[in-house]
């Protein structure tokens, strides 16, 4: 399965990305990622989100690649490849992207992992029904150790 990671990270938590391209990658994933920063979507990165499974999109207070992020998001989504959006509270997002987005706070990240939670639980039920469960509940899985990992705390969380 592969998936397509879309970030918008600033560099105190560039250190994440490793640590999910780990996570994922021992649930089985093959990554891909956009190489088109400050510059307009290049046919491989089209091309890379079109053939992905997952799509994975996180944007960060201080990252400066947000828009980068919704244009890889919507295509994706208009591709009908399932995917979430992992958005730090602080941000402004387009009205309708919310819809798509969980947002998160680095202060307590209780709440996010609580509504991954559920919906990797939701697929679950589902999973004989819809194509997509197993690789959202997989991904899910890792999306809950990367909102630990942005945890300003440090806690561990389980």
């Amino acid at each position: 399965m592969k998936v397509f990671l879309s970030y918008s990270l600033n560099n105190n938590d560039q250190f994440i990305l490793a640590l999910l391209a780990g996570e994922l990658t021992s649930r089985g994933f093959l990554i891909t990622q956009s190489s088109d920063f400050n510059t307009e979507m290049s046919q491989i990165t089209k091309n890379n989100i079109n053939k992905s499974n997952f799509f994975i999109g996180l944007i960060s207070g201080k990252g400066n690649e947000k828009r980068r992020v919704e244009k890889e998001w919507r295509l994706a989504d208009s591709a009908n490849i399932p995917g979430v959006l992992i958005v730090e509270e602080t941000i402004p997002i387009t009205m309708n992207l919310k819809s798509h987005c969980i947002f998160f706070n680095r202060n307590n990240p209780y709440q996010t992992i609580q509504e991954l939670n559920k919906k990797i639980e939701n697929m679950k039920s589902n999973i004989n029904n819809d194509s997509n469960a197993r690789v959202w509940i997989l991904g899910g899985a890792a999306l809950i150790s990367l909102i630990s990992l942005l945890n300003k705390d440090e806690k561990k969380i389980s």
